[in-house]
């Protein structure tokens, strides 16, 4: 019975091992195979935008997920924007960019709605090398948030 034992032990054990091998070797895939509402655009602010709340935020690799609660528009025709501006160094000698999101729709306003945006946010960051960080200031939420830019492969 121990012999049984001992090498059922054993099949389990190598059978966990060989799934974890690569885990060392992790790569990211293209975010562009994932669902991403917005690609993020490097230019100046736009003014004007529909009122909207960012209720959590998060970066995930190469991914900023908003969590937003905005009015839909009854055509149902919103359109999204997620900008950067310009790098600077802060305080601290970090560089940072301020970022932002912008609704656009129609005039009419339905009903208040809850949803999550994905945007793509590699063309914010500072280089486009492993590990290259900036320090994103996003309009309307209350933390600085490090995005540390990873490479993906095809």
């Amino acid at each position: 019975m121990r012999i049984f034992t001992l090498i059922i032990g054993l099949l389990l054990l190598f059978s966990s091992c060989k799934n974890s091998r690569n885990m060392g070797l992790m790569k990211f895939e293209n975010p562009e195979s994932q669902f991403v509402n917005i690609i993020a655009t490097l230019s100046s602010f736009k003014e004007n935008s529909k009122p909207f709340r960012i209720i959590d935020a998060h970066i995930d690799g190469n991914l900023l997920y908003l969590h937003v609660e905005y009015r839909k528009s009854c055509s149902g025709n919103d359109y999204f924007e997620f900008n950067g501006g310009e790098l600077f160094y802060n305080e601290r000698d970090i560089e940072s960019r301020e970022a932002r999101l912008f609704i656009k729709g129609s005039g009419e306003t339905c009903s208040v709605i809850s949803e999550t945006k994905t945007i793509d946010i590699r063309p914010l960051a500072s280089l486009e090398q492993r590990d290259a960080e900036v320090l994103l200031y996003i309009g309307g939420w209350r933390t600085k948030m490090v995005y540390v830019f990873v490479p993906f492969t095809d």
